[in-house]
């Protein structure tokens, strides 16, 4: 049985742009949309920083100057990866998540991307992982994910 998200009314509707950002050329592609999701940004003020540790996806930050308080991410996905993940699905989930505090506002989609929040931050790693101070406290809104129900999940009948 196919499992069917359902973003939770209310839920601002996610901005689409037609445009199509280069993967060899990802920051003047994010620029392109940081004039369109934030238009009182002066582009001779705006800063960008690669992320280079994706392996399919590219990952651009935008902020302006010194100010990291409102950073835009640029996430252009890698080539054919939307053959092993369905992108309308990825969009209804991360709405849900944010929804239930559990991600980053989602602020747009275009033809290969997605732009999205900046939560401060840092990935855990291995060591990380084992500690278990830190595992309990990573499990609480980690947690709070199994809570969230998908039409058609725990043997609901999808009608």
């Amino acid at each position: 049985m196919e499992t069917e998200i359902h973003v939770p009314v209310g839920s601002p509707a996610i901005r689409k742009f037609p445009i199509f950002v280069d993967e060899h050329n990802v920051t003047e592609g994010a620029m392109q949309l940081i004039q369109e999701l934030r238009p009182r940004w002066d582009p001779n003020l705006i800063r960008t920083k690669l992320f280079t540790d994706g392996t399919t996806n590219k990952l651009v930050g935008c902020y302006v100057e010194d100010c990291l308080e409102d950073v835009v991410l640029v996430r252009v996905y890698g080539n054919k990866t939307e053959l092993i993940v369905d992108r309308d699905n990825e969009l209804k989930s991360f709405q849900v998540l944010h929804a239930n505090g559990c991600a980053p506002r989602l602020y747009c989609s275009f033809q290969n991307g997605i732009c999205y929040e900046f939560i401060q931050g840092r990935a855990l790693d291995t060591q990380d992982v084992r500690d278990p101070v830190l595992l309990r406290w990573v499990r609480s809104p980690f947690g709070l994910t199994a809570h969230i129900h998908c039409r058609g999940s725990f043997g609901e009948q999808v009608k």
